[in-house]
């Protein structure tokens, strides 16, 4: 058992302890304050300028949601009439391939807040275009990897390959809000 008390595949690793997660989340986080960010406590001089391209990313990551995550289980759904029956009618077992659709779209809607937030933060108070950038960067992982969930019928998670787009998604999200805590830490020392 891993240290969370979840029952590891004989195969996969645990993963590292948590404070060795965290610390690497604020190396990241330093650098991207110290070599990336704005003079800690200073707001963009044009915040239309600087938040274009977060504005522009999240806007494609709603849209992407709907037409990719939320309509990619309207389709499983139909490929099996379930839409055409009402939940009492429906199987006592979901089919594949409508469960995985459901996960992938339902493990969307758990990451956007933190996605969301993150990015909002990260580009206003330390870099707009960068926060633009690895926000798109992990616009483009989360589909990728929602699209390899949904398609990943008879096969384990460890199989399908999903951890090579959770873990850079993980430090893109958490190394953003990290450098949000060192820029404020940042600004509170100077004043």
């Amino acid at each position: 058992r891993g240290s969370s008390g979840i029952q590891w595949h004989p195969a996969m690793a645990p993963p590292p302890p948590v404070g060795a997660i965290v610390f690497m989340y604020f190396v990241l986080g330093s650098a991207l304050s110290f070599l990336t960010g704005r003079k800690p406590g200073s707001l963009p001089e044009d915040i239309i300028a600087e938040m274009f391209l977060p504005f522009m990313v999240l806007s494609l990551w709603v849209m992407s949601y709907s037409v990719l995550d939320v309509m990619g289980v309207g389709k499983a759904k139909i490929k099996h009439n379930l839409s055409a029956k009402m939940y009492k009618d429906y199987p006592a077992s979901e089919p594949e391939d409508v469960h995985l659709a459901s996960r992938a779209q339902m493990n969307q809607v758990e990451q956007m807040a933190s996605y969301m937030v993150s990015t909002l933060l990260f580009s206003f108070l330390v870099n707009g275009r960068v926060g633009g950038l690895l926000a798109f960067i992990w616009l483009v992982l989360r589909e990728l990897y929602a699209s390899t969930y949904r398609a990943s019928a008879g096969k384990s998670l460890e199989d399908a390959g999903l951890i090579k787009y959770t873990i850079p998604c993980y430090f893109i999200i958490n190394g953003m809000a990290a450098s949000v805590l060192v820029h404020m830490c940042r600004y509170a020392l100077q004043n």
